[in-house]
């Protein structure tokens, strides 16, 4: 039985300019799994992020992280948690002398501070960058020094926010293989993300949020399986279609293209092929895409 680590009740955050951010969260995160919050901007992930470690206070409801209340005890709960931001925390020192200080803070034995430190500038290309100014490097390379900054601290919650938004495709593979590896030390991690991709390579679960709203949590083969495991694009020139295939399953509209779900894709298949106004179709793998535009409504007829 997987063991709680993160207990959030009734969690509600109304900002002072009347902004409601997150709309009563229910949630539990469970200890070692990577735990991956989806949502596009706005959905409320920075802001369920900055409650869990301590940085916002709840407007309404609790957030328990093992045993401790982030409002009540947030100095017991910073002991627990790493924190990977959008942008770069670190000090405008080198980048050694940085991630040396934030190692330092949390008690890490010098040599083998050394030695992650290291490791993890190795692993991201840019141990290169050792001696440089953190300031005086690409957005790209600041966002993978802070990485390393939650990579070398090993804690029990590693907390990544938005972790390859500034990275190239070759640095995403590498950041995300450095995030996967923490799970061997005992941390839990949890990504806010509107990467799709990165949250199916990631995650051991995943919460969609959208407008402050929690849709939907679970694996990413629980999310899916209503849909089906493929889904029919179809690209249209005459609107009348989709009036001719609304039958034939649960359909989201997006301009000129229809996403069709269906357990039975082989015979609509057979069955819309001669309709007029029909450009092409493709039957594509379901999405974690999918899962979002079907609970979201997308433009849904």
């Amino acid at each position: 039985m997987m063991k709680e680590i993160i207990n959030i009740q009734n969690l509600t955050k109304v900002y002072k300019n009347g902004v409601v951010a997150l709309k009563g969260l229910n949630l539990k995160i469970y200890e070692n799994e990577i735990f991956v919050i989806l949502g596009p901007n706005g959905a409320g992930k920075t802001t369920l992020l900055y409650i869990i470690s301590t940085i916002l206070k709840p407007t309404e409801g609790s957030v328990n992280i093992m045993g401790y209340d982030v409002t009540k005890n947030p100095g017991k709960v910073r002991e627990l948690i790493g924190f990977a931001f959008t942008e770069v925390t670190l000090f405008n020192t080198t980048v050694y002398k940085a991630l040396w200080a934030h190692g330092r803070i949390y008690g890490i034995p010098k040599n083998e501070l050394r030695q992650r430190i290291l490791d993890c500038l190795n692993e991201l290309d840019i141990m290169n960058k050792v001696d440089s100014i953190i300031w005086e490097l690409s957005s790209g390379q600041r966002k993978r020094v802070e990485i390393c900054k939650v990579i070398i601290q090993r804690p029990k919650i590693s907390i990544f926010d938005e972790p390859t938004i500034t990275v190239d495709i070759d640095g995403k593979h590498k950041v995300w293989s450095l995030i996967k590896n923490l799970k061997k030390y005992g941390s839990t991690v949890i990504i806010a993300t509107n990467d799709i991709y990165e949250a199916e390579y990631l995650a051991d679960r995943v919460a969609i949020l959208n407008k402050g709203e929690l849709l939907t949590v679970g694996s990413i083969d629980e999310l899916k399986k209503p849909l089906g495991s493929e889904v029919l694009e179809l690209e249209v020139s005459d609107p009348s279609v989709i009036s001719k295939i609304s039958h034939l399953g649960r359909i989201i509209v997006s301009g000129n293209y229809i996403r069709l779900y269906s357990d039975k894709l082989q015979d609509i298949i057979k069955e819309i092929s001669t309709l007029n106004g029909i450009i092409s179709i493709r039957r594509l793998n379901v999405t974690l895409d999918d899962v979002f535009l079907v609970l979201t409504g997308g433009e849904k007829q």
